[in-house]
């Protein structure tokens, strides 16, 4: 594990004798270890002994490193931040990830900024993704994706994801065409096969938040014609939500558009400001279980 950006530890100050002449010493704490994973006296402290004392101080410190006895502080346990729970039972949990991220700074055109825009804050997006590989023909999407109601005699399950096949409308043979739309609440996803047959056509299904619906669904469909099979791909993301860097994700006040789709609660000790970046994916839902995720804090 890299030693870079840690302070650093040891049994007791460097004592030394500096450029006058005059027996001194240093706290380890005036040291810390550079990007290159070199020694370098903070900057502060080089104001204090100034240019020849703070070399001789590196120096020192270098070979006490060497020596063993000064090293690079050991990283602190990454311990549990906060719990992100499923808000509906079932294993379509298991499609759901939250990113925690802080965003590039803003970029400026102007020749000569007078300052530097600051670092954005932390974000949380969540992300539920579902993708039915490997079909063949419309009726294979109808059975893997499930209807939006029970047909007599078809076999179709009712669809339990973010979109549903229209009953009765998976008709087309062979592949359709490559497709793409943000469905939201009301519209119909009508895809084609070679450019003007009908093909099947995907509806969000009703059960969903009222919030995803409002924000819609992406829906894409991949074509492979060497091995003659498409997939399709549905995605709800989120609106980022900015929160305070090094705290904690608070349990009220996040929009709708999350909590319809996650909980958030505190692990057993505790909240704790989370790491970022990190993205975790919630696991073990299933029926009558709910899936879940922790975040740590590094």
């Amino acid at each position: 594990m890299s030693d870079t950006g840690k302070a650093v530890v040891g049994r007791r100050p460097l004592v030394f004798t500096d450029t006058d002449g005059s027996q001194r010493f240093v706290p380890l704490s005036a040291f810390e270890i550079d990007a290159n994973g070199e020694i370098k006296l903070m900057a502060e402290w080089q104001e204090t002994f100034g240019p020849a004392d703070s070399l001789l101080l590196v120096g020192l410190a270098t070979r006490a490193r060497e020596d063993g006895e000064i090293a690079a502080a050991p990283e602190a346990p990454s311990l549990p931040a906060v719990v992100f729970k499923a808000a509906v039972q079932g294993s379509e949990g298991n499609n759901i990830k939250v990113m925690l991220a802080c965003p590039e700074p803003e970029k400026t055109t102007a020749p000569a900024a007078p300052a530097p825009r600051k670092q954005k804050t932390p974000q949380l997006t969540v992300v539920q993704s579902e993708v039915y590989r490997g079909l063949a023909k419309a009726a294979d999407a109808a059975k893997q994706i499930g209807t939006d109601q029970l047909l007599e005699g078809s076999g179709d399950p009712i669809g339990t994801g973010l979109v549903q096949v229209k009953a009765g409308t998976a008709k087309g043979e062979g592949l359709p065409d490559r497709y793409t739309k943000l469905i939201k609440e009301g519209e119909e996803g009508k895809v084609m096969r070679d450019g003007k047959g009908a093909y099947l056509t995907l509806v969000l299904r009703k059960g969903l938040p009222k919030t995803v619906r409002e924000k819609g669904v992406q829906v894409t469909i991949s074509v492979d014609p060497t091995a003659k099979t498409y997939d399709v791909e549905a995605v709800y993301t989120s609106k980022p939500h900015s929160f305070e860097a090094d705290a904690v994700i608070p349990l009220t006040g996040l929009p709708e558009e999350i909590t319809d789709v996650v909980g958030v609660s505190a692990p057993p000790r505790g909240y704790a400001p989370p790491g970022v970046p990190q993205t975790v994916t919630l696991r073990g839902g299933g029926p009558g279980v709910a899936a879940s995720a922790t975040a740590y804090t590094s």
